[in-house]
């Protein structure tokens, strides 16, 4: 009994990630902003905010600067930096009423603020048991548990 609940939720963990993935290249529409300086970040933040990509591209630029601000040489490091800035600048948004997250549920900006981040860092592949954790904490919301501690 036990092998077959593990194995439905095996299932369904892989469905749900699948069913997740697949709507990122419908998100990605368009060319990817580049943005070459601070200044052309502070004109255009409002129109940088309304696209997803935008929002990894602001992160990945600002992370970039930490980055190198900071001399950071770890990998993992550099993730998290551009991971948390990513969410960061997600709930920056919905709280100033700023791009496609303006009128956003919090925990929708929370989870569109992880998807921009693991675009940004480029999280695609090298870090599954950040994925599962995602997953868990979707089906968690879906099916309206408590996270585990």
């Amino acid at each position: 009994m036990f092998n077959q609940n593990r194995e439905m939720m095996k299932r369904l963990m892989l469905l749900f990630g699948l069913l997740v993935l697949m709507f990122l290249p419908a998100l990605a529409q368009g060319e990817v902003p580049v943005i070459p300086d601070v200044d052309y970040l502070v004109g255009n933040f409002g129109i940088l905010m309304g696209t997803f990509l935008g929002v990894a591209a602001i992160a990945s630029f600002l992370g970039e600067m930490l980055i190198r601000l900071f001399k950071m040489t770890g990998n993992t490091g550099k993730i998290i930096v551009v991971f948390a800035l990513a969410v960061a600048i997600s709930f920056l948004g919905s709280i100033i009423n700023v791009g496609y997250l303006a009128e956003a549920p919090w925990y929708q900006v929370g989870l569109w603020g992880m998807l921009s981040g693991a675009t940004a860092a480029g999280l695609r592949g090298t870090n599954l048991l950040f994925f599962k954790s995602v997953i868990e904490f979707i089906i968690g919301l879906i099916l309206q548990k408590e996270p585990k501690e």
